[in-house]
């Protein structure tokens, strides 16, 4: 598989995340589907994983902290709009949980492609 695909495909999986925490975001209390793990370790995760694949796949022409910084926004107002969703409310610590796994996820996989790049560079020195 060629980088750009990887590339391609992680731009794919970024917009499904966007729609995905949007819907399950602002589901109406009674229909909410959930892992068994406390809500806020949901969030850290699930906007981890977003930032992951979006920062994979954007952030040559982005930037991860653009990207960081985009998500949290974004949690932001998911977490506000729950004011429209009938049995939801907004939560400040849900929207930190959201914000902290957009930031480990978005600069974890920062880290991975520069310590690769580190790697690649002092292979091909040897």
């Amino acid at each position: 598989m060629t980088v750009s695909t990887i590339i391609k495909l992680c731009r794919v999986a970024t917009w499904s995340c966007v729609v995905l925490l949007a819907v399950l975001s602002l589901l109406p209390a009674q229909e909410m589907v959930r892992t068994g793990m406390p809500g806020q370790v949901e969030h850290l995760i699930a906007y981890a994983g977003s930032a992951i694949v979006a920062t994979a796949g954007y952030q040559q022409s982005q930037g991860a902290f653009r990207i960081i910084g985009l998500l949290c926004i974004y949690a932001a107002i998911l977490e506000a709009l729950q004011h429209l969703s009938p049995g939801r409310h907004p939560s400040i610590g849900d929207f930190a949980a959201s914000a902290l796994g957009a930031a480990a996820g978005g600069l974890g996989i920062l880290l991975v492609a520069r310590l690769s790049l580190r790697s690649e560079r002092s292979e091909a020195a040897s």
